[in-house]
C-alpha cells in the first residue's frame, strides 16, 4: 500500500480486497487501482515509503505496488499527484508486535540459544538471527522482484524467481521417484473420490482468494503428519518417504480445481521454500500464473515455482483438476538453516496448540537481589524484599495466526 500525506488527511492506494480482484486474464493484466483519501492516520494499511519515493522520480511512469493480498497499477496521472503529496508530507507507520508476540519470540529465543545454537554454531546460522529480525519488525524487507510480496517473513540471500526448472533444484532425482510412483497416488485418489468424497474437502480453507472451487485434502502441515488423513494415502506418503523429499516445514496436499473456477492472485508471503506441483488428472484449459508469466500443469510431470510470487489458478475447462503439491526447501538454504527454520515452526505449532506455555522472563538482576536479602546473602526480612512487576519492557514476540 501507499501513503502519502496532504493537509486535508491522507492519500492512499490501497491494497486490494481478494473480492476486488478480477478473475485472471490471459495477458495477467488487472483493473487499475483508484485513488481513495483518509482523514486518520491512523489507516490500517502499510507504507510502501519506497513506492513514493520512486513516484517523486519517475512522475510521469505508471508504477505497480503490490501487497500480501494483491497488486494494483497506478496509472501516470495518479503517480504524479502522489509525487506532489509526497514532496509536502509522508510518514511511515511502525509496526510491532502484541503482547502475544511478544511471549512467542521471548520464549522461542531463549530456547534457540539453548537447543539450536549449540548444535549447529551461530556463525552457520547468521542469517536466521537475521530473519527473525524481519519476523520482529526489526528490520526492513529489502526492495523485492516484481511481484514477489513478502511480510514478515523473509529470509535474506535466497534466489527469487517464480518460475524454476527441476534440475535447478537440489538433488532432482526425488522429483523423478515421485514422477514415477504418481499411479499410486492416482489410485488412492480415485479410491477417495469414490468412497468418501467429502472427505477430500473436509479441511479445505475457504476464503474470498482461494474462492468455492478450491479444496485440497492435507497429509502434512507445519512439518507433521496428519495421521488421519495419511491413513487414505498410504503409498503416497511411503512414497514421499522413500524418495528423500526434502519436505519443507508448510505442507503436502492434494489439490482439486472444479471446472469454471480459480483462484484469485496472492503470494503466500515467504521465501524459504519451493513449490513442487504434480499433475494427477488435468484437462485442457487448465493453468497457474506465476509472476505474471502463465503456464499449464502437466499431467504425470512436475512443474516448479515460488509461491512468494503473486501466483492464480484457472479451470476453464469442464473436468475436475487434480494436482499433488509438495513444498520444499529453498536449495540455497543450507542444512543448519533449514533445522533451525524446522525448529522455529515446530516451536510455533507448539505455542499455538498451548503445549508451551508462557512463563514471564524474570527481571535482570533478579538473583543478585535475591541473594542480597536472603537469609544465606545478609539480613532478611519480608519487607526487605525487593518487589517490582513486571511490566511489557520484561518481555521479549512472530506474526502467529496467518500460517
Amino acid at each position: 500500500a501507499m501513503l502519502a500525506g496532504s493537509a486535508d488527511g491522507l492519500a492512499f492506494v490501497a491494497p486490494l480486497r481478494h473480492t476486488d480482484l478480477a478473475p485472471p486474464v490471459p495477458n495477467g493484466t488487472r483493473p487499475t487501482s483508484k485513488v481513495h483519501s483518509h482523514s486518520s492516520a491512523a489507516a490500517s494499511l502499510s507504507v510502501c515509503a519506497a513506492a513514493v519515493a520512486l513516484a517523486r522520480r519517475s512522475p510521469r511512469k505508471n508504477l505497480r505496488c503490490h501487497s500480501r493480498t494483491g497488486f494494483v497499477t497506478l496509472r501516470a496521472e495518479e503517480v504524479e499527484d502522489l509525487s506532489i503529496t509526497a514532496a509536502t508530507d509522508t510518514r511511515v507507520v511502525k509496526r510491532e508486535l502484541n503482547d502475544r508476540q511478544q511471549q512467542f519470540w521471548e520464549m522461542l529465543e531463549e530456547d534457540f540459544e539453548e537447543d539450536v545454537v549449540p548444535e549447529f554454531g551461530r556463525e552457520n546460522l547468521l542469517r536466521v538471527y537475521e530473519f527473525i529480525k524481519y519476523c520482529k519488525y526489526e528490520k526492513e524487507i529489502p526492495e523485492l522482484p516484481e511481484f514477489q510480496d513478502i511480510d514478515p517473513e523473509f529470509f535474506p540471500g535466497l534466489r527469487a524467481k517464480p518460475w524454476w526448472e527441476v534440475d535447478e533444484i537440489d538433488n532432482p532425482e526425488w522429483v523423478e521417484k515421485v514422477v514415477a510412483g504418481l499411479p499410486y497416488v492416482q489410485g488412492e485418489l480415485a479410491d477417495l473420490l469414490e468412497d468418501n468424497e467429502e472427505y477430500l474437502i473436509s479441511d479445505s480453507v475457504k476464503n474470498d482468494v482461494m474462492g468455492g472451487g478450491w479444496s485440497g485434502f492435507r497429509l502434512r502441515r507445519l512439518g507433521a503428519w496428519l495421521s488421519r488423513n495419511c491413513e487414505l494415502f498410504p503409498k503416497t506418503v511411503q512414497l514421499l518417504k522413500q524418495s528423500d523429499v526434502p519436505l519443507a516445514m508448510r505442507g503436502v496436499i492434494v489439490a482439486r480445481q472444479v471446472p469454471g473456477t480459480g483462484v484469485q492472485p496472492h503470494s503466500d508471503g515467504r521465501n524459504f521454500f519451493l513449490t513442487a506441483h504434480f499433475g494427477l488428472s488435468v484437462p485442457p484449459d487448465c493453468a497457474i500464473t506465476v509472476g505474471g508469466e502463465e503456464r499449464p500443469w502437466k499431467e504425470d510431470d512436475c512443474i516448479v515455482l515460488d509461491t512468494s510470487f503473486m501466483h492464480s489458478t484457472r479451470n476453464d475447462s469442464d473436468e475436475d483438476r487434480f494436482v499433488l503439491v509438495i513444498d520444499f526447501w529453498h536449495p540455497d538454504l543450507t542444512i543448519p538453516e533449514r533445522e533451525a527454520l524446522e525448529w522455529i515452526y515446530d516451536f510455533r505449532n507448539k505455542f499455538e496448540q498451548g503445549k508451551i506455555k508462557y512463563v514471564p522472563k524474570l527481571p535482570d538482576g533478579f538473583w543478585e537481589t535475591l541473594y542480597v536479602y536472603s537469609a544465606w546473602g545478609g539480613a532478611y526480612t519480608e519487607e526487605n524484599v525487593l518487589k517490582e512487576p513486571i511490566g511489557p519492557d520484561t518481555l521479549g514476540g512472530f506474526k502467529l495466526g496467518s500460517f
